[in-house]
């Protein structure tokens, strides 16, 4: 995500508004803090970041990165979502963004935590016919739907 984010912020003009919904177990599992703050900084992201139970040194957002998604306003017919993370969250966000109308079209899911050798040779990375590491491993939820073991 994080060459994405940068990329996007070095093509500020074509893009929207961009919000980064971020959630870990715990603060110390908080990747890119010094780079978050330059670029929440900047004005032109706004980042939320949440942790999945209370902790003593937090006192941000508690609760599971699926519940930062309700209060957005966002118009679903401008709006893209990125979705990188374990395989338990990503039903949920997608029910989630489902919710706000954001269509499978415009929903990006990375499937690389099945990658293995990276070749097409193993076949651990194999959906049905798709091999992740040769036609992905980024989708949109719209192509991959069909396959019923990719999320």
């Amino acid at each position: 995500m994080r060459s994405l984010i940068k990329t996007v912020l070095n093509a500020r003009l074509t893009f929207g508004k961009i919000n980064l919904l971020y959630g870990v177990k715990n603060p110390d599992e908080i990747l890119f803090k010094d780079e978050m703050s330059q670029w929440e900084g900047s004005g032109n992201i706004s980042i939320q970041i949440t942790i999945d139970k209370p902790h003593p040194e937090w006192k941000g957002h508690t609760g599971v990165v699926t519940t930062l998604i309700p209060p957005l306003k966002i118009d679903e017919t401008k709006t893209s979502a990125i979705v990188v993370g374990p395989p338990i969250m990503y039903k949920y966000v997608i029910m989630s963004l489902g919710d706000k109308r954001i269509s499978g079209h415009d929903i990006y899911v990375s499937l690389e935590r099945r990658m293995k050798c990276g070749l097409g040779k193993c076949g651990h990375c194999q959906i049905n016919s798709v091999y992740v590491c040769q036609e992905g491993p980024v989708f949109r939820l719209s192509d991959i739907r069909y396959l019923r073991e990719a999320i």
